[in-house]
């Protein structure tokens, strides 16, 4: 009996992937979020109140969630939250961009790509402080985004 194709055994591993907005990598230690669902509505149907039927509404996206050690000085993407965050509601105050999340193999080859289209920050928080504590100090970031693809390879 033959070995396994090499090539359809080989499994990614979590911890090798980029982030890249707007062309420009970003350093990450987390990336969660990557789902969505399809939203159905329940109907009954001729007065028969035992069944319920289901009929597709839309799709549902869950916030990406994007964590890192904080940066002593700020970088592109931090100036970019803070803008979107703390600015007050004005004409185009929300910088839309797309960001790609690749999983990568051991060459360091895109074996996956998510594309997010339309994304921006909606929510930034910093982990606590505790004079007990020996741990980096992290920053977590949600994003939202209006819709998002899958592209091998």
């Amino acid at each position: 009996m033959a070995p396994p194709d090499p090539i359809e055994w080989s499994i990614p591993v979590a911890f090798h992937f980029s982030v890249t907005i707007e062309k420009k990598s970003v350093s990450f230690s987390d990336v969660k979020g990557i789902d969505f669902s399809l939203e159905t509505i329940p109907v009954s149907s001729g007065g028969d109140s035992f069944t319920k039927y289901y009929l597709p509404k839309g799709k549902k996206y869950n916030d990406l969630i994007l964590s890192r050690g904080i940066l002593k000085t700020g970088d592109d993407f931090f100036k970019w939250c803070n803008d979107t965050l703390s600015s007050p509601p004005k004409k185009d105050y929300i910088k839309l961009k797309n960001l790609l999340v690749a999983l990568l193999d051991e060459s360091g080859q895109p074996i996956k790509t998510w594309i997010f289209k339309q994304a921006y920050p909606v929510q930034w928080s910093l982990s606590d402080f505790g004079a007990m504590k020996n741990e980096v100090v992290v920053e977590t970031v949600h994003i939202r985004y209006n819709s998002f693809f899958i592209q091998q390879g």
